[in-house]
């Protein structure tokens, strides 16, 4: 599959990735330095309108079409699940907090017998 991704496009093209890495660099330091002193919110619509021109040129890469395949593949994959019915979630999270909460008492029993082992030793008086 990713020999087919990779013959879509010819020659290397890593400058474009480059690229989208320096312009959300380059938004995120703008918005932080501020040169033209803009109120947050137009700072942030112009970070994201910088971080949406990086997202395109990242798309026109070989590893944005890598990363549009792998989503694809990702939600056909997401199709196949079998996701389970109410009735089994409800049952599945009962069982589960019983279960949590007798290891509480399990552990609040071995808790209180150390406590009760340790209180009985440190008031032994051997010297």
């Amino acid at each position: 599959m990713t020999k087919q991704i990779d013959n879509l496009k010819s020659g290397s093209d890593q400058w474009k990735t480059i690229l989208a890495v320096a312009i959300v660099i380059a938004a995120l330091a703008l918005y932080y330095v501020n040169p033209l002193n803009f109120n947050t919110l137009t700072k942030v619509l112009i970070t994201l309108l910088w971080f949406v021109i990086a997202g395109a040129v990242f798309i026109k890469s070989t590893q944005g079409d890598r990363f549009l395949h792998f989503l694809r593949e990702t939600r056909i994959e997401l199709r196949k699940v079998v996701w389970p019915t109410r009735e089994e979630t409800t049952k599945t999270t009962g069982i589960i907090m019983i279960a949590v909460v007798v290891v509480a008492i399990f552990l609040w029993i071995i808790d209180a017998f150390f406590t009760w082992g340790v209180q009985s030793i440190s008031l032994l008086n051997i010297f």
